[in-house]
């Protein structure tokens, strides 16, 4: 398999990613809201911000040298994180990189971070990240009308 790993992201590695990203149509429940994403550095910029602003740990899923993905810890509390995670587009997909990235980041949240619990949730028809979140350990501890939520524990 690839050498996958984490890194921490900085701005350019952001820019660099966003250049090539496209929406999932599957991940919009109103598939009347889908729309092309196109690549803009001002709304790119201000995304950044919001995360430095947010206080969320911000990592690069790295393919050999590439950027692929990211992974989002968002939440943090002393005792647990909540993780979001975000593929560059249908060339990355399918292929385990998300399952290697989440298996990394269980690890380094229980082991570097020390916390107790991550949590993650999907939108409904989001099957392959429910999938992997399943494969990796998760397990659904709750349900809405939009979204399922999981729950892993040290």
């Amino acid at each position: 398999m690839d050498n996958i790993y984490l890194k921490p992201m900085t701005d350019k590695m952001y820019h660099e990613y966003f250049k090539e990203y496209e929406n999932d149509y599957d991940l919009f429940l109103d598939k009347s809201e889908f729309f092309k994403y196109v690549y803009d550095e001002e709304q790119v910029n201000k995304y950044i911000e919001k995360q430095k602003t947010l206080k969320r740990i911000c990592l690069a899923i790295m393919k050999d040298d590439e950027m692929i993905g990211e992974i989002k810890l968002h939440h943090i509390t002393p005792e647990s994180a909540t993780l979001g995670i975000s593929i560059k587009n249908d060339k990355y997909k399918n292929q385990g990189y998300g399952t290697i990235a989440e298996q990394l980041v269980i690890d380094y949240v229980f082991n570097k971070l020390n916390k107790k619990v991550l949590l993650a949730d999907t939108i409904l028809t989001n099957t392959r990240s429910q999938h992997v979140l399943e494969k990796v350990g998760f397990q659904k501890v709750g349900e809405d009308e939009r979204s399922f939520y999981y729950k892993i524990e040290r």
